[in-house]
């Protein structure tokens, strides 16, 4: 009885230690952070128990895997202590090591990631999914049932009749499309401007495309009006070939006059040219001045409204200091007219005349002036000024 004791003692002994073994080896007794993954798909070999990698290395396990609508949620258990490495804007690839090789869990850290690491209870959406083998057969199985055999014969059949005896032709094709394409190449970015400004160049033709119809049509109508005066134009036509003829003739014989009046005309035209700026001085100015004139004719009532006194006389004409002169220089010139300020005077132009100097009323009497006698003849011989 104490050997049947002990020998089973030993044997639950022995599937204690098993049991244990496969516990740790399961990863039983060790602390595991969970985070979510929602993916499109799981595909066809991912299954309990599937690697979760980050950076080549494995931290941890797929714990579950469960359908919600259209969509695949897995449960990973990570270890918490490898968790800390993956940053918390890592996305989620599901990949495969080989075409026909289970599939795996991949975290994949953008270039710019944040140093926040990802925390437990996490959720993450897979980004990408690997496609099997048997789903792109499938595809292609799909595909090829839907062609007919003997079209697909005769396609074949007519794309080699097409290329036998042309491959050197083919070679040379290729290899001058391989050197443009190396030619354009680098001009990649400018011709992806262009292709942008094309784009906004045939809006602009949409925009203006009603108006370009409307002056298409407009011309339809002048062509048929052209069309229906074709006599009445060649007439014109006829009409202007004799004008010209007689013009001609005209202007051959006045040909010397003609251009000795332009060339006399030449200094005119030059002292207009310069003066240009004071012709809108003075209309513009007159129709500033015009208000102010009717204020003081009286407007479209008769008479005129004005002040009038006696003033002192002035100096007596003398000769040759009062002589006219004309040798003023300078100009244009339209101080005061069209930038007039109210209340001010323009600055008075000193020029070489005889009224060069500003005009200063008398202020005083003066006795024993020159009588008119003296002021219209003075200077002639027996004639004094006073």
């Amino acid at each position: 009885m104490r050997y049947k004791i002990a020998a089973a003692a030993l044997v639950f002994a022995l599937v204690a230690v098993l049991a244990l073994t496969w516990s740790m080896y399961a990863g039983g007794f060790a602390a595991t952070a969970t985070v979510t993954v929602e993916a499109p798909r799981s595909g066809l070999v991912l299954d309990p128990d599937a690697k979760v990698r980050f950076r080549g290395a494995q931290i941890g396990r797929v714990a579950g895997i469960e359908h919600v609508g259209d969509r695949v949620r897995l449960r990973l258990e990570l270890d918490p202590d490898l968790l800390g490495m993956v940053p918390a804007d890592a996305s989620v690839d599901i990949r495969s090591t080989t075409v026909f090789g289970a599939k795996y869990v991949n975290f994949v850290a953008a270039a710019d990631s944040s140093s926040a690491p990802l925390r437990p209870g996490a959720v993450v959406r897979a980004q990408d999914v690997t496609v099997e083998f048997n789903t792109v057969f499938q595809r292609l199985t799909d595909v090829l049932g839907k062609i007919d055999p003997a079209k697909l014969n005769a396609t074949l059949t007519a794309i080699g009749t097409a290329l036998h005896g042309r491959g050197a032709t083919m070679g040379e094709l290729l290899a001058d499309a391989d050197r443009y394409l190396r030619e354009i190449n680098p001009h990649l970015p400018a011709l992806r401007r262009d292709l942008a400004s094309a784009a906004q160049v045939t809006e602009t033709y949409a925009d203006t495309a009603p108006d370009l119809l409307l002056t298409l049509g407009n011309a339809t109508a002048t062509s048929a009006t052209v069309t229906e005066q074709a006599a009445q134009i060649d007439s014109l036509l006829l009409d202007l070939i004799g004008l010209a003829d007689t013009t001609g003739a005209v202007l051959g014989q006045n040909e010397q006059p003609l251009a000795t009046g332009l060339e006399l005309l030449l200094p005119t035209a030059e002292l207009l040219h310069e003066y240009r700026p004071v012709l809108n001085c003075v209309v513009v100015g007159l129709a500033r001045a015009l208000p102010l004139a009717e204020a003081i004719i009286g407007g479209q009532k008769p008479g005129a409204m004005f002040n009038a006194s006696f003033m002192y006389g002035g100096e007596a004409y003398k000769i040759p200091e009062d002589l006219p002169k004309v040798n003023a220089t300078g100009g244009p010139r339209c101080d005061g007219v069209l930038d007039r300020v109210p209340g001010s005077h323009a600055p008075y132009v000193v020029t070489d005349t005889a009224e060069s100097d500003p005009y200063a009323p008398t202020t005083a009497v003066r006795l024993n002036g020159p009588s008119v006698f003296q002021v219209l003849f003075a200077g002639l011989p027996g004639v004094t000024p006073r």
